[in-house]
């Protein structure tokens, strides 16, 4: 009896620890939103709210893909501003590792998975873990869905069209071809032809 009430009380802990880390990135994450104006709030709420419910229906562990979620594009606006677009992936681990860093009761090998779901968020020939892969599948619906192709329209209007139109139709083909789990493909194939459709017709 005296062993199980230990083991509820560390595991007590180590979830409370979890929930202020997560609560921690959230704010992080669209501070940086609010401040730079990019990434788009409602990608993050999409990919982190799509992470949650791939982790549940797979069986991973869903704060690790929620974390995954929040931070694989935390400092994107400010690799944009920088000129550094193509090193963002690098600039969001080292902030991540950086802001776990502060919690040292939470087991490394949480912290490497965290880690790995940004570090591999665009894809890898083998995943770090079911939890990275499910953050990559995640952050596709970003671009290859209907509802997030029409906002992300919104924050590029000001292009040049023709630019915009290449551009968006990169990043549709980009995280179509990024997607490994059939789930998501089943889900996104449908709306993945349409916005194909579309974009042959306008181009």
């Amino acid at each position: 009896m005296l062993n199980f009430l230990r083991i509820t009380r560390i595991n007590n802990l180590l979830q409370n620890i979890m929930d202020i880390l997560l609560q921690k990135l959230r704010q992080f994450a669209y501070s940086e939103v609010e401040r730079t104006g990019m990434s788009i709030k409602m990608h993050v709420d999409l990919a982190t709210t799509k992470g949650i419910e791939l982790a549940k229906k797979l069986g991973a562990n869903v704060e690790i893909v929620e974390a995954g979620t929040l931070m694989m594009a935390c400092v994107l606006g400010d690799a944009i501003l920088e000129g550094r677009i193509q090193d963002h992936v690098d600039m969001c681990y080292k902030k991540t590792k950086d802001i776990l860093s502060g919690f040292d009761k939470i087991p490394q090998e949480t912290k490497d998975k965290i880690l790995q779901c940004v570090l591999r968020h665009h894809g890898s020939d083998k995943f770090y873990s079911i939890e990275s892969e499910i953050c990559c599948n995640a952050d596709c619906y970003r671009f290859a869905s209907i509802k997030e192709f029409i906002v992300y329209i919104r924050y590029v209007r000001e292009m040049i069209f023709e630019k915009m139109i290449d551009l968006i139709s990169k990043k549709v083909d980009e995280k179509w071809n990024a997607l490994t789990l059939d789930v998501c493909r089943q889900e996104i194939e449908p709306q993945y032809k349409i916005l194909q459709e579309m974009l042959s017709q306008i181009k």
